[in-house]
This record gives structure tokens, C-alpha cells and sequence, in this order.
């Protein structure tokens, strides 16, 4: 059963090459693996060889040598096994071991061309690899002198070194392989480190350099156990790297390392949508330990700046879930049950004012996140309840000691500490929890207290225990007094957190103005307060000032609000530059200012005959604010791109709170809908901000960022919109945009900008077609019921052919594609369909293969090509004339065949247009064209009046 069920698995990952789904077959093949035991050996050579192949497809060329390898040491006459090692090997530019496999793949199948041409190719790059490889030493070694070896004169000549290197190193791996240099460059690296004289810039650069020569999996390995055959200490080193300076810059470059080192354990890269290999992680199984508990440490450990925590942070929600790409099932579940969990519910009691260890502002919102993406990947119940048993324990624990006289008011700070951040984080625990007597008699108990700092912390809580209009109208009754008491505060910090819980349940009711919980004039009053913190840029620091945007992002669902703050240049700039100061700290709070404003929020489909019902019913129906019509928001859309709104979203969204990206994806998606604010969006960085959104956000916000993208390039140059690499890079995006349940606007706006993008080059027709698009967009052509969606389909595939390999795929039989084009040129009703399907024609009409199928295989030709030469449209007549003279031109059969039909007749009416119809002067030279092939096959011949007209350029016949 085991055998047979590894063997279905492989027939469908062979499906999915047939289908060039090579990440699909990629994830077949590894199951099927997983599934098979050493014994079958058949079975698992031809699993690892047809990985190598779909591993290879993908680009992941040492995944592809370590499968071939493994399929040959099974059976080392392997050919296909052999080739493909070649061919991965080249690419790593081992072009000696890649030479000698493709000779001996020859050896055993002499005939194979592709193996021939892969021998000559590589003897001319071996050739080409010495020249290289000692113009390659040459620069390196003069490089490294300057950059390492204390020969440069200045700092400038030694960063310009240590930047040469680094393009080298990013050029090719032999490059990477010189620099690397057999680990030599580590100890000069790590030398820039520990000099605390050295420049920060130099430090940072040759930190980068070391970085992009650990992109190689082995060479990260070998990094990870180089410093001391003590792996625990080894690993260490290379974990606290990061913490050797302080300097932002560094703490990212030390990360990307840990990062290296995380993907070359499990063989897994987000980039490129690897998924961890099972097999490489259990071989690596006591260094993935190491490292993890390694990182636990760090956690609390007082030596760690807070940057360096909030790093660690991210590294652990990187790659500690499963269910989001990270290190294989298990490692999380196993972070849970251990000590892992338990420290991360320490960090999240920690704030600035008081901790045992430095942590920021922004650390809660690292772990809140991290707490959230461990609860989604605990996908069994038990494991959830693991998850849930550990919370608990650590919230009782903090709640016993709540109690105690001399220490309890550290401990009630730290447990509203944790609520907050488990609010913001795994919701429903994080209301589980808040949702008791306890909590709230402490809650009271704190904001009671003569304790600035107790008071601050008790109102954020409220705040975000305040998360529905129902908790909002029962802390109407308890909070509101609380919060007013705690407004009066002489400190502006207890006074801001209660400005926000005023705010938020002000704005409880959304944008449902029956369900308001305060007058106008009262949320007005707040929203001015808002204004006054966020104004006084010299007065309030970055967080207190944070916090009122906060409040104001509550209030901003309010369409009087709405519509006062876009009235307001300098709130509007206020906003933007706390962006540039907060960046992420403020992500969630302006993403949502921009989405309010531009009402870009969720909205439900309102059914009139249901809000009818429920009047009748006399049941809750929503009432939208006047001020929230279509005229208002496009007039606050234009004022908020024109005071910095793209900016500030770039500047903000450096997160990983995916669901906050979603927010950003939906206001540029709304921004993107005026026209001319497009240019100004493209120049700001939107397009570059929505590639990243379409890769790190929700599902749904990646649809919103694609769409955004797509709207963007749709009456514009592509040339201009997406310049050099980046036509290349929002092809993918696009193309997995049409989908027939995505909504149908962005399915439209994606077709648009392919058909623009498709006008540039063959290269990126090519890309297309490689990103499997084809079917995709056929699917559109085909549907009768949506007029605009069939036509902008049409345009696309009439721009893809020009790319020889698609004509030669539409002209050669298999396909209906080629009869498609014929019958919808005779479309009637639709112009824009008719114009590209016989622009198609006219263009597919030149090869006599596909002349001869069009006369086969539509039976009704003579009726179709009747209806394209009589068409309404000139411009369609004129191209379809185009084509059937084409055929005509092609063959004497073909053109006996148009002849002796009904054809005939009116091709000869159609030659007698006169003046009168001018706009058909070019149908009426086709037409001619059609009738001169005739007269040179010897079918016809002019009659006396015929040959008249043509000496006197006169008509006889009536116009």
C-alpha cells in the first residue's frame, strides 16, 4: 500500500511537469519520498531524478545536484540523472565536475543531442571559466589587500573595495567562490567587527559581503560550524554576531545572516517559494536545536539590546512556522511545549519604563505578531490546547502575584502588559482572558492608582479590550468615567491612552451612523484633540503623538471626520512625517486613516430586497452617511495622495504584521483609481511598495496590491510605469491575477496592463507565457456573458502573437485558438473583439498552414468570410479583408475554392466603393489584393470594362 500509494503521488507530480507547476511537483516528489523506505531504491532514484528536474525548473540548482546525486548513487549509469547534475552544476559554475558528468551521460546514450550540445557548451565555458577564474583572483586579491589587508590609503578607498567586492560576489558564484575564498574572509569580517575604531559604514558593507557569499547552502554550513568544534559555541558566535554593534544597519546585515544560516539547515527560501526539505532539516536536526535554543536565550538575556531582540523575534516568525514556509512541522509545536512560548510571554509583560531586559515600543508589536502566526500554526486541537495550557499558566502566575502588597503593582503592570499584547496579537485568547472579574477589578484598581505609569498601561488596556460596539456600550458604563478621570492627567502619556479609549469608543459604531455612541460635536472635540498632539511636532515625542493617531484612526470611520481631516493640509502632513519618524510603530493606525478615508474598508453587498425585508421586520439596517458618497471620496483620495500619502505608506510598512499590509495594499489599491494621480504613485514608490505587498501580505491583500498594480498600467506606457526589471517582475503578479472568482474590475485591469506590457518586447511576450498564463486568459476569451472581459482578452493574446514560439503553437493543429480568431472577426456586435480577432487573422493568414486549417476546419467559411467582408465596422472589414486575400495569396486551391463561392461576389462588390465610402478605401484595396491573386492563379479575368476603369481610373458602376 505504502509503494503503490509513493507511486500515485509520483504520477501526479509528473502532471504537474507536464503542467510546468514546478513547485507543486517539487512538494509531490518530497512527499512521495517521505512516504517510500530505503528498500525501494527503484522507486526513490526515480523520485530524487524527477525532482532534480522540477528543481532545476526553479532555479534551485544545488537542490537539483544534491537529487541527481542521489538518484546516481542508486544506479550510477542514470542518464537522465547524470544530464541533470551536469546541468545544475553548470549553472553553479562547477564546470569541471559538469563537463565530466555530461561525458559520461554521453558515453551511455550517444545520440542524445541535448547532452552534445550541453558537451560543447561546456568546453567553450571551461575555456572562458580559466579566463575568468584568474581575472577573477586577480581582482579579488587586489580588492581584499584594500578592503582587508590594511593596503587602502582612506576609508572611502577601503569602502569602495569592500563594495567591489560585493558586486562581485552578487555577479556570479564563481565570484562568490573567490571572495569567499575558503572561509578566509570570515576572520577578516569578523576582525571590521570587533574594531570598535572601525567606520560603521565599512562594518556594515563587509558585514553585506560576507552575507552574499552565505546565499551558498554549504557555505552557510560551514559558517555555522567553523568557529569552534564546540557546536553550541560555534552556533553562539554566529547568533550574537548581531550584537556586537548597535548600529540598525548592522543588527539587519548580522540578521540576514542568521537568516542564510536558517535557510542552508532546512534547504528553504521565501524568495523563491522553497519549502523546507524534510530530509535536509532531520540531517541538520542538532543544529536547528542549537540555533533555536541559542535565540531563546537571547530573548532574555540582559546583554541583548532591544534591537537585537526585536531581530530575534522576527527571525523565530520567519522561520519557526510551518504553516507559513518556515523550518518543517514540528519545530513549532516543539517551541510551544518547551521553555520557547513561556519567554515569549515574558518579553510581551516587558515595556521601556519597566523591564528586565531593554526592549522598544516596537518590541510588542514583533511579539504580538509572533504570538499570533504560533497560534495559527498549532493546526490540531491538541496542540492548541498545549498552546492555551501555557498562556494560562503564565497569566496565573502574573495574577498570584498581582496580589502581593510590596510587589504586586510590577506584576499588575506586567499583566496588563500581556493582555495588551495578546489583544493585539492571538484576539480570541487575548478576550478569553480579559473577559473576567479580576481582570477588570484590576484594571480599575490600576487606573485608580496614584501611579503615572499604572494609570497609562490600565488606559491602554481599556483601549483594547474595547474591540466590538458590544464591549464598547458596556465600557460606556464602567470606562467612560475612568477614562475622563484619566484625560485630566497632568502627563501627556496617561493623558493620549485615554484620549484613544475615548476615541475608540466614540467610533464604535463604525461608519453606521444609526449605531453612533456619541454625539457629532463630541467626536469632533476628540478628533480636534487628536490634531493638537499630533501638531505640536516639539511638545510631544514620537509615541505620544502615535497614540493620537490612533485615536484619530478610531474616529476616522465618522464621515464628518472623514471630511475635516482632509480639509486640513497641516493635520495631513503631520500624519506623514510621524510616518517617516514611527515607520511600523504606527503601520496599523495610518493604514487604517488612508483605508477610512478612501473607504477602501470591507463593505458587505447590500441586497435591496433584503434591507426592505428587514425594515419590514423592523430589524437593524445600516445607514450610510451622505457624506460618504462616491464625489466625497474621491475628493479626500486627491488630497491625501497629494500631501504625501504614498510616501508615508512606504515609509510605514516595513512589517510583519501581514494583516497591516493588507491595509496599506487596499489604500494605494483605492488611490490607483484616479486616473491622474497614477504618474504620482508610480514616482513615490507605489509600484515598488505593492511587489512587495503582493509577497508578504494576507491572501486578500495580495489581490489588492496585484489590482493596485494592474489599475496602475493600464492607460499608461508600460515603459514608464514599470521601467527596465520591473516589466518583468509585476508580470507574475499579474497573471496570477486572473482568476475567474477573483472580482471581475481586477481580472479587467490586469488583462490591460499584460496586453501593454505584451507591446514591449519578446522577451517579456515570453515571460508571460512562461508564468502559465495562456489558459488563464483563454478562459476569458471564451465568455460570451462578459463582453469587456472577452475583448481585453482578445488584445492580450493578439500582442502575445508576435512572439514566434505562440504563432507557431496557434498555427500548428491541436489548439481551436487558430478558428477562434476566424469566427470572432465576424463578431457583429462587439467591436473591439471583432477589430483583434481580425487583426489576428490578417496576421495568422500569412502562413499557409494556417490557411489551409482555416478552410478545413470551419465548414462554414464561406458564410464567416461573407460576414467579416460585409462587416459594419470598416477597421474590422479592412483587416479581415486583409486575411481572406492573405488566403487567397496562398495557394491556387485556397484561393478556387474563395473563388467558386459567394465569397467571390461580394469581394467584386466590395472593389466598387467609391468616394462616398472613404473610411472603406483600405477594405476596398484588400478586396482588389483578394481578386488580383485570383487573376494571377488565371481563375479570372478583367472583363472590357474592367479593363477600362483600371486605364481610366474611372468607376462606370453606380457608388
Amino acid at each position: 500500500m505504502t509503494i503503490q500509494s509513493a507511486e500515485n503521488i509520483r504520477d501526479e507530480g509528473n502532471a504537474a511537469v507536464r503542467d510546468q507547476d514546478y513547485v507543486k511537483a517539487d512538494e509531490l516528489y518530497t512527499e512521495a519520498l517521505q512516504m517510500t523506505t530505503e528498500d525501494e531504491k527503484e522507486l526513490r532514484q526515480v523520485l530524487y531524478r524527477n525532482r532534480a528536474l522540477a528543481r532545476l525548473k526553479r532555479d534551485d540548482f544545488e537542490g537539483a545536484q544534491a537529487d541527481s546525486t542521489k538518484a546516481l548513487e542508486i544506479d550510477g549509469a542514470d542518464v537522465k540523472a547524470l544530464f541533470r547534475r551536469a546541468l545544475a552544476r553548470e549553472q553553479l559554475g562547477l564546470v569541471g565536475p559538469a563537463f565530466n558528468d555530461a561525458k559520461e551521460a554521453l558515453r551511455l546514450s550517444p545520440k542524445d543531442k541535448a547532452i552534445v550540445e550541453a558537451l560543447q557548451r561546456l568546453v567553450k565555458a571551461n575555456n572562458d571559466r580559466i579566463k575568468e577564474a584568474t581575472s577573477m583572483t586577480n581582482k579579488v586579491d587586489e580588492m581584499q589587500k584594500l578592503a582587508f589587508k590594511g593596503e587602502s590609503k582612506s576609508t572611502e578607498q577601503k569602502l569602495t573595495a569592500l563594495n567591489n567586492l560585493l558586486v562581485l560576489s552578487r555577479e556570479s558564484e564563481t565570484g562568490a567562490t573567490g571572495v569567499w575564498n575558503n572561509g578566509s574572509i570570515v576572520t577578516f569580517v569578523f576582525s571590521l567587527i570587533n574594531d570598535s575604531a572601525e567606520n560603521e559604514e565599512v562594518v556594515v558593507t563587509a558585514t553585506r559581503v560576507l552575507d552574499e557569499t552565505l546565499k551558498n547552502n554549504a557555505r552557510a554550513l560551514k559558517f555555522l560550524a567553523m568557529h569552534d568544534e564546540d557546536g553550541a559555541r560555534s552556533v553562539r558566535i554566529v547568533c550574537r554576531l548581531m550584537c556586537r554593534r548597535n548600529q540598525k544597519e548592522f543588527v539587519d546585515a548580522a540578521g540576514l545572516i542568521v537568516q542564510r544560516v536558517f535557510n542552508a539547515m532546512a534547504k528553504m527560501d521565501r524568495q523563491k517559494e522553497m519549502k523546507p526539505d524534510p530530509e535536509v532539516a532531520e540531517a541538520n536536526k542538532l543544529w536547528i536545536i542549537r540555533v533555536l535554543l541559542e535565540m531563546q536565550e537571547m530573548l532574555q538575556d540582559s546583554s541583548v539590546g532591544f534591537l537585537q531582540r526585536e531581530t530575534v523575534i522576527d527571525l523565530l516568525l520567519k522561520n519557526l512556522m510551518h504553516m507559513d514556509g518556515g523550518i518543517p512541522r514540528g519545530w513549532s509545536w516543539r517551541f510551544v511545549e518547551d521553555r520557547g512560548l513561556l519567554i515569549l510571554l515574558d518579553v510581551a509583560s516587558q515595556i521601556p519604563e519597566q523591564c528586565e531586559y531593554p526592549v522598544s515600543p516596537e518590541t510588542r508589536q514583533h511579539v504580538a505578531i509572533c504570538l499570533q502566526r504560533l497560534d495559527e500554526d498549532m493546526v490540531f486541537d491538541t496542540k492548541r490546547t498545549i498552546y492555551k495550557e501555557r498562556v494560562d499558566y503564565y497569566f496565573n502566575t502574573l495574577m498570584a502575584n498581582a496580589s502581593d502588597d510590596e510587589n504586586g503593582h510590577k506584576y499588575r503592570i506586567r499583566l496588563a502588559c500581556l493582555l495588551i499584547t495578546m489583544l493585539q496579537g492571538p484576539v480570541d485568547i487575548g478576550l478569553n482572558l480579559v473577559t473576567n472579574d479580576q481582570v477588570t477589578a484590576v484594571m480599575l484598581q490600576m487606573a485608580s492608582s496614584e501611579n503615572l505609569l499604572m494609570q497609562s498601561v490600565a488606559a491602554e488596556l481599556i483601549v483594547a479590550t474595547v474591540s466590538k460596539h458590544e464591549r464598547a456600550t458596556t465600557m460606556l458604563k464602567v470606562g467612560i468615567p475612568i477614562l475622563r478621570a484619566l484625560y485630566e492627567s497632568p502627563d501627556p502619556n496617561v493623558k493620549v491612552r485615554a484620549l484613544v479609549g475615548l476615541c475608540k469608543i466614540g467610533a464604535a459604531g463604525g461608519d453606521d451612523i444609526s449605531k453612533a455612541t456619541m454625539r457629532e460635536e463630541a467626536v469632533l472635540n476628540l478628533a480636534r484633540t487628536c490634531k493638537k498632539f499630533l501638531l505640536d511636532t516639539n511638545k510631544y515625542s514620537v509615541d505620544i503623538r502615535r497614540y493620537a493617531c490612533e485615536g484619530l484612526s478610531y474616529l476616522s470611520l465618522d464621515a464628518d471626520v472623514k471630511e475635516w481631516i482632509v480639509d486640513d493640509s497641516l493635520l495631513l502632513q503631520a500624519l506623514v512625517l510621524l510616518a517617516k519618524k514611527a515607520g511600523a510603530l504606527c503601520v496599523y493606525t495610518l493604514a487604517t486613516i488612508y483605508v477610512n478615508l478612501s473607504n477602501a474598508y470591507e463593505k458587505p453587498k447590500v441586497d435591496e430586497e433584503m434591507v426592505k425585508l428587514a425594515q419590514f421586520a423592523k430589524h437593524h439596517v445600516p445607514e450610510t452617511h451622505p457624506k460618504d458618497m462616491d464625489e466625497f471620496v474621491e475628493k479626500r483620495i486627491r488630497a491625501l495622495v497629494e500631501e504625501g500619502a504614498v510616501p508615508a505608506c512606504v515609509a510605514v510598512s516595513k512589517t510583519e504584521s501581514k494583516n497591516a499590509l493588507e491595509l496599506i495594499a487596499r489604500a494605494i489599491l483605492a488611490f490607483a483609481n484616479n486616473e491622474d494621480l497614477r504618474g504620482r504613485i508610480i514616482s513615490e514608490g507605489g509600484t515598488v511598495l505593492c511587489l512587495r505587498l503582493v509577497k508578504e501580505a494576507t491572501p486578500e491583500g495580495k489581490i489588492y496590491a496585484a489590482h493596485a498594480i494592474a489599475r496602475i498600467g493600464t492607460k499608461a506606457d508600460p515603459t514608464i510605469s514599470f521601467p527596465g526589471q520591473r516589466s518583468y517582475e509585476v508580470v507574475k503578479p499579474l497573471c496570477d491575477l486572473l482568476h475567474p472568482e477573483v472580482d471581475g474590475k481586477a481580472n479587467y485591469d490586469a488583462l490591460l496592463t499584460l496586453t501593454n506590457l505584451a507591446s514591449v518586447s519578446d522577451s517579456i511576450r515570453a515571460k508571460i507565457i512562461k508564468e502559465k498564463a495562456i489558459p488563464k486568459i483563454e478562459e476569458f476569451w471564451f465568455m460570451t456573458d462578459h463582453e469587456h472581459l472577452r475583448a481585453a482578452a482578445s488584445e492580450l493574446l493578439l500582442n502575445l502573437l508576435f512572439l514566434d514560439k505562440f504563432y507557431d503553437e496557434t498555427v500548428e493543429k491541436g489548439t481551436d485558438r487558430l478558428k477562434l480568431w476566424v469566427l470572432y472577426s465576424a463578431e457583429a456586435e462587439d467591436e473591439r473583439l471583432s477589430r483583434a480577432a481580425s487583426a489576428a487573422f490578417a496576421i495568422l493568414s500569412q502562413d499557409e498552414t494556417a490557411c489551409v486549417r482555416i478552410l478545413d476546419e470551419i465548414k462554414s467559411w464561406p458564410e464567416v468570410f461573407k460576414d467579416i467582408a460585409m462587416h459594419e465596422d470598416p477597421e474590422t472589414q479592412k483587416r479581415g479583408l486583409m486575411g481572406i486575400a492573405n488566403v487567397m495569396h496562398s495557394s491556387e486551391k485556397l484561393c478556387s475554392e474563395i473563388v467558386a463561392s459567394e465569397v467571390f461576389r461580394v469581394l467584386v462588390a466590395v472593389t466598387k466603393l467609391g468616394a462616398i465610402n472613404q473610411d472603406r478605401t483600405g477594405a476596398t484595396e484588400q478586396a482588389k489584393r483578394g481578386l488580383e491573386a485570383a487573376e494571377k492563379f488565371g481563375l479570372i479575368r478583367a472583363t472590357e470594362r474592367e479593363m477600362y476603369e483600371r486605364a481610366t481610373n474611372l468607376n462606370t458602376i453606380a457608388e
